[in-house]
């Protein structure tokens, strides 16, 4: 059964985040729920503190331990249930967190010490304080970043070729640098090497590498280089391939950003 701590309802939501529900549970052989067949329309963080359930998403299922959790959008396709004794953790977010989330589904393997400090912090805050609306979005917003960081560390972490990976790519950023020769050095196929970096990253290689590039630009445009000069500085072929990605990245041209510089310039007294 699922014993909610505290509900929030509110009349204004004003377009942002806030908890819908917190709480800790527990289930056993009847224990079941289908995300397809839930009316209500939120986000989902449960987290398993003792015992052992079952999640089916995807065409996969996952055993869900101690330290392990998920994260899902309701209403979604995927079951969960427990056949023993399962004691967990839950958030429920309103849905628009649902723009943050890369996948609507995620499952996550080992948190760490510090995650779970920070779910109790929140449900003992929850627990002893009453929140208004802007407080409750205030605690809402908080404990998501803790989430997405913690998310982008278990990924990373169960991936350690994709830190080097990264690494390698911010160390040789000025070289011609192309996923042919990514998949060289790191002895596997392109297509494993995209997957890889995209699951911890979120980027493919090519698309970190860029964005890369540019933010190591901004310090050469400030010293007033040139365009070609900068370009070729950061690894790009031509100035003109280089201004066309920094508009995309930073919706001005290098040019514009140059003469930006004269904003956050002072007279000297």
């Amino acid at each position: 059964m699922r014993d909610f701590v505290q509900q929030f309802h509110y009349v204004d939501h004003q377009n942002l985040p806030y908890i819908r529900g917190i709480g800790k549970g527990s289930g056993g052989p009847e224990y079941f729920w289908d995300g397809s067949k839930r009316k209500d329309h939120l986000v989902f963080l449960q987290f398993t503190l003792a015992g052992e359930g079952t999640l089916m998403i995807g065409g996969k299922t996952f055993t869900q331990r101690k330290g392990d959790f998920f994260v899902a959008e309701v209403p979604g396709k995927f079951v969960y249930y427990s056949k023993q004794d399962w004691q967990f953790m839950y958030v429920e977010f309103s849905p628009v967190v649902r723009q943050w989330l890369n996948v609507t589904s995620q499952v996550f393997s080992q948190a760490s010490a510090d995650f779970l400090k920070s779910l109790m912090d929140t449900f003992i805050t929850i627990q002893e304080e009453e929140l208004d609306f802007l407080e409750n979005s205030q605690q809402a917003f908080n404990l998501f970043l803790k989430i997405k960081k913690e998310i982008s560390n278990i990924q990373i972490k169960t991936n350690a070729q994709s830190l080097i990976l990264k690494r390698y790519l911010e160390e040789n950023y000025a070289a011609d640098i192309g996923l042919d020769k990514m998949a060289e050095i790191f002895d596997t196929s392109k297509f494993q090497l995209i997957r890889m970096f995209e699951e911890a990253f979120q980027y493919t290689p090519m698309a970190y590498l860029r964005k890369y590039r540019i933010l190591c630009s901004f310090e050469l445009l400030w010293e007033n280089k040139s365009v070609d000069e900068t370009a070729k500085a950061v690894g790009f072929s031509n100035g003109n391939y280089f201004a066309k990605i920094f508009k995309l990245e930073m919706g001005m041209t290098p040019t514009e950003y140059k003469l930006s510089k004269k904003n956050y310039q002072f007279e000297e007294l």
